[in-house]
This record gives C-alpha cells, structure tokens and sequence, in this order.
C-alpha cells in the first residue's frame, strides 16, 4: 500500500485549520503563528515508531502548474517539509518504520499556501477585516491548548474599506494514530453500502501543530520561517519527548 493513501482520509481535517488575523499584518513576520494541540490524557510514551507518506499535501489557489511541480520535484518543498518533520520525531527519540502495521502513529504534513481579497474597515484605530468568517484561532498560550472559536462582531466602525490581498501560508503537522487509520481502512473495505445508523470507527488525531507565517514577500515557501516554527511547536509539545 502507498503510503500516499493516508491522506485521502486525513486532509479536510488539516485543511479546516487555515486562520485569520485580526490585526493588520505589516510584516510577513507579523503573520507568524505556532498552534498546538494535543489529547490530554492519551499516554505519548505508548508511541515509539512512526511512518510517513511520500510526499506532503499541498492545498493552493494561487500557485501555478510549474509551481505546483516544483514542490513537488526531488528535494523541493514536499521533501524539506518531510525531512524537517522526520527530524524532529527521531530526535525526540521515535523510529521510522516503513510498515504501517509496525508503527504507532503516523507523522502528517500539509502546506496550506491560498490567496484572498477581503475588504478591511481601518478607522480609529480598529481593525476589523475579514468579514463573513465564522471562525478563527484561538488559544492559551501559557498552556498551548488549541481551540476553535465563533467571534461575533455586531457592527463595523466607520471607517475607509480598503481591499487587500492576503497570502496565507501555513503548515499543519499530525500526529494521526495508526491503529485507528487501519481499522478505518478494514471496516470501508468490509462495508462497501453501509447502512443507516452503523457506527464506523474513527481516525485519532493525537497531536497537531499549525505553523501561520511560512511565505516570503514573493509568496513562496519560505524554509527558515518553517523551522523556526516547527521549533517552536515542538518546544511548545515537552510531552512528546521520549
């Protein structure tokens, strides 16, 4: 089995973790952001052995065809990013295995890099943008506990609209339970036509990271931003450590 098929199953979760800023970005540092979260009572020290897929997700709308092939050619992006998540894991004292059946977890990276025009409102000070979101990113920073949240902004102050063109680059790590992958795979191959009412298991997403910043002023991937925050995430993630 091509360790590619993992992401089939895993990447509308990652992709649902892309963000918004609620202050104006004036530098692409400005937009830097490391999330994490974690299964608070789930034991890291019954993993030991990870597996990775061949290449990384890439969600895009503003890449081009070449751009795209590109990160995906030999020692482009797609390998940096596995390369730099793989370090990470066999420095806190994990082992790769390349069976599935014989790893703990398995260790997912996604490149989210997507463009937006949105209408900003600047006018006394405030900033408020980005109107229509639902949601956004929230969190504890003393903690690193990573949680959804649903702003509700009542009315806009007066002000100039100015229209902008965001780029978002974010990269989003998983630490996605083996075992539970497998037994998904087992029950849609043995359940072709489910039925109504029957209870499928479900894929155990027991780490995440999101790091927002990874772009350069030509909206390209930019690998040191993306290793200063995979340090952070991991400084932010002592339970992980064998």
């Amino acid at each position: 089995m091509k360790n590619k098929k993992i992401f089939i199953l895993v990447i509308a979760v990652a992709f649902i973790a892309a963000s918004c800023h609620k202050d104006p970005p004036k530098t692409y540092d400005d937009t830097d952001m490391t999330v994490t979260y974690y299964h608070t009572e789930f034991d890291f020290n019954s993993y030991n052995t990870f597996i990775m897929p061949d290449s990384a997700v890439l969600k895009t709308n503003y890449l081009s065809d070449s751009e795209v092939a590109k990160f995906y050619e030999s020692g482009g992006t797609s390998d940096k990013i596995l390369e730099l998540l793989k370090g990470r894991f066999i420095e806190l004292g994990y082992t790769e295995v390349d069976s599935i059946e014989e790893a703990g977890f398995i260790a997912l990276p996604t490149v989210l890099m997507t463009e937006s025009d949105e209408t900003v409102y600047y006018g006394t000070g405030w900033w408020w943008g980005y109107p229509g979101y639902g949601w956004g990113w929230g969190y504890y920073k003393s903690s690193n506990y990573y949680y959804g949240w649903y702003p509700y902004y009542p009315w806009y102050p007066s002000g100039i609209p100015v229209t902008i063109s965001s780029y978002t680059g974010t990269v989003v790590y998983e630490m996605l339970d083996a075992a539970s992958y497998l037994a998904v795979i087992e029950w849609n191959e043995n359940n072709p036509d489910p039925q109504p009412g029957e209870i499928s298991p479900t894929l155990e997403i027991n780490w995440q990271a999101m790091i927002e910043g990874i772009t350069t002023d030509d909206n390209t991937y930019n690998q040191e931003r993306a290793l200063r925050g995979t340090d952070e995430a991991f400084a932010q993630s002592p339970y992980l450590y064998k």
